[in-house]
């Protein structure tokens, strides 16, 4: 009989979470674990992912997501990165524990999707995916204070909150709620190393298991033909830049006047994709082309990836990077900072450049030096680097000699 296991994710395909979702549970299922994910939004119609019943339900979540955005202004804070608080109630896991399931594995759990006091009363084994800091801060799902490391106090409140001090309340929740009996999976090192030093998981269970991709999708089209279809000039070196959003400050990108202004090759065409229009073209002197938002798992996205010769990810902090993931598989180098999880997928000056942190002058000689020494055939070469760590069968095999542990 196989492993029965429910993922649980506040979407089913908006945000890099919720891919990564989706990839591990098709991962899964070709490994033969009887895989379900529910969520809070559904905009999919896929049968095996449980949304809302009703549109009572609906609403629900969307009143409590506008709640979410409430007590942020109380904080008062200069913003990094979003929060969730999880505080208000709602019966979120009595739907969770009439499921019948083997395992249950939680992914991103914000939006108040389960309450912090209710996470211990999931009656089944938990597993916990790790796609960004929060399970382990106060509120925040990313944060440059170590507060996570030594605990949440009055003393070390950040200068950055001028009002309530809501991490901190958060953290104390967490501190006294959490069950023993997590199971934390963390996709990086990086991630490996905070959820480790942090002081509510340093006594639990911690593996590693990296975000698997499908090869079988994820592969390079032709580049005159890709190129073709976007109206890129052949004799351009075209730049690849984007994310979901350019707006939060771990994603690096005020950074990027100061690397491209250093950058030595001229005949750069820099192509984008993303939301945040406007401030793509404030990116440096180069001609450029904007495709706007472009859906996941899309052709349109494989089309970029394979019409241009780099992928550049300035991210400060980033759990994973399935971006970087995405390029490699199409044969195109990624130039990232070190310390993050970007670096691990790349492999310094084989598929890719990693540059010293925030090192703007590094970061600018990684994209000339890609340009100049890494071609597709070189990527195409090194294929066999990314395949033997984030294939669907490796990943999948991970997850399932956690779980046959486990019960």
């Amino acid at each position: 009989m196989s492993i029965r296991v429910t993922h649980v994710n506040y979407h089913d395909n908006k945000g890099g979470a919720a891919i990564a979702v989706q990839r591990i549970h098709e991962a899964q299922k070709l490994c033969g674990i009887n895989s379900k994910i529910i969520v809070a939004e559904k905009s999919s119609n896929q049968n095996n992912i449980i949304g809302p019943s009703s549109t009572i339900e609906e609403i629900k979540w969307k009143f409590l997501l506008s709640c979410n955005r409430k007590i942020e202004r109380l904080e008062k804070k200069k913003r990094y990165d979003s929060n969730s608080y999880n505080l208000l109630p709602n019966n979120f896991v009595n739907k969770l524990n009439k499921i019948d399931c083997d395992i249950i594995n939680l992914h991103w759990i914000g939006n108040n999707l389960i309450p912090l006091k209710d996470i211990a009363k999931i009656k089944k084994p938990l597993v916990w995916t790790l796609h960004d800091m929060w399970a382990y801060t106060g509120s925040e799902h990313y944060t440059l204070n170590k507060r996570f490391i030594s605990g949440y106090y009055k003393k070390n409140k950040s200068d950055y909150i001028k009002g309530i001090d809501f991490e901190k309340y958060c953290w104390e929740i967490k501190k006294k709620y959490y069950p023993k009996n997590l199971n934390i999976i963390t996709t990086s090192n990086w991630q490996l190393d905070n959820a480790k030093n942090s002081y509510l998981f340093k006594d639990m269970d911690i593996h590693k298991v990296g975000l698997p991709i499908n090869f079988d999708f994820w592969k390079p089209i032709d580049k005159e033909t890709s190129r073709n279809l976007i109206n890129i000039p052949k004799n351009k070196f075209v730049v690849l830049i984007g994310s979901e959003r350019i707006d939060s400050v771990r994603k690096g990108f005020h950074l990027i006047n100061k690397i491209l202004a250093k950058v030595n090759n001229k005949n750069i065409l820099l192509l984008s994709f993303g939301r945040n229009e406007k401030n793509f073209h404030d990116f440096g002197n180069f001609e450029k082309i904007n495709l706007n938002e472009i859906k996941s798992e899309s052709f349109d996205l494989k089309i970029a990836y394979s019409a241009s010769d780099l992928f550049i990810a300035p991210s400060i902090q980033e759990s994973f990077g399935q971006t970087a993931l995405e390029a490699a598989s199409c044969c195109v180098p990624t130039v990232c900072f070190e310390k993050n999880g970007i670096s691990e997928i790349v492999s310094h000056k084989k598929n890719g450049y990693i540059t010293k942190e925030e090192d703007t002058n590094d970061f600018a000689f990684g994209i000339d030096w890609c340009l100049d020494n890494i071609t597709k055939n070189k990527m195409q070469e090194n294929l066999s680097i990314i395949k033997n760590k984030f294939s669907y069968n490796l990943i999948g095999n991970k997850y399932k000699k956690i779980y046959e542990k486990l019960i």
